[in-house]
């Protein structure tokens, strides 16, 4: 396994459900009702949709560009997130649902800026293809192929110093950074330490349903704790960033 995939390991047993689930097993084995108590009380907190509205909330700090207004640059950032591996239907690797949420918004902003998109994204288990090969490959679909592909980074932070050592090449220091909304803070800071002068251009805003609203927010449901999980995984992906790199 690759260095990215030992990584893993903490996050599944901190980050919802891993730990609740941890606590209360350890409590069943040695008979510590608080701990089993506790263990549950966790898993409720991040199974209910308030909770995940909140920390939301204070991640989407961004706002959404204003599609009527889009300011000026010099070509669009995209980042990988996510890899639908062996997809039988494609017969090989292709990208799953975080990143085509972000490549769509991508070739949207592409088609009503004419700007070139530069893809990044690496092989973070040692996969034979890239991310950014699949990535480019959607684009076309879209009809907005890439003009570059970064093909080596596993992290936000290698996303942000590889793109920008490809874009110098070329001139270019201004760019729309396309990614999640909730992850806008994490990347934003990484480019920006890079030394690419970003303009944030955040997607897939959360917008609650009618059916999280009101006493229904206090309802735990299995997409909430997922939601709480990824939200977690960044606020905790922020903080390490500015211990082992920005101090």
């Amino acid at each position: 396994m690759q260095t990215y995939g030992w990584l893993r390991i903490p996050e599944v047993l901190f980050l919802p459900p891993g730990l609740s689930l941890g606590l209360s097993l350890l409590g069943l084995w040695r008979g510590w009702r608080v701990l089993i108590t506790l263990g549950l009380a966790l898993l409720y907190i991040a199974a209910i949709p308030v909770t995940s509205q909140f920390l939301y909330r204070h991640l989407e700090t961004y706002p959404p560009l204003n599609p009527q207004s889009l300011p000026k640059a010099q070509a669009i950032v995209v980042l990988g997130a996510s890899r639908y591996r062996n997809a039988p239907e494609y017969g090989g690797d292709t990208i799953a649902e975080l990143g085509l949420e972000r490549l769509r918004y991508a070739a949207w902003l592409a088609r009503r800026t004419n700007l070139p998109i530069l893809a990044s994204g690496g092989s973070t288990l040692g996969e034979p293809r890239p991310e950014s090969e699949l990535m480019g490959e959607i684009l076309s679909e879209f009809g907005t192929p890439p003009s570059w592909l970064e093909k080596t980074s596993r992290n936000t932070f290698e996303n942000a110093h590889n793109a920008t050592a490809i874009l110098n090449q070329h001139g270019i220091d201004t760019v729309l950074l396309v990614t999640h909304a909730w992850h806008l803070p994490r990347a934003v800071e990484a480019f920006r330490q890079a030394g690419l002068n970003v303009i944030p251009a955040g997607t897939r805003y959360t917008t609650p349903s009618p059916l999280e609203a009101g006493p229904m927010a206090f309802i735990p449901t299995p997409l909430t704790i997922y939601r709480t999980s990824l939200a977690l995984h960044e606020i905790i992906g922020r903080w390490w960033y500015q211990i082992r790199y920005y101090h």
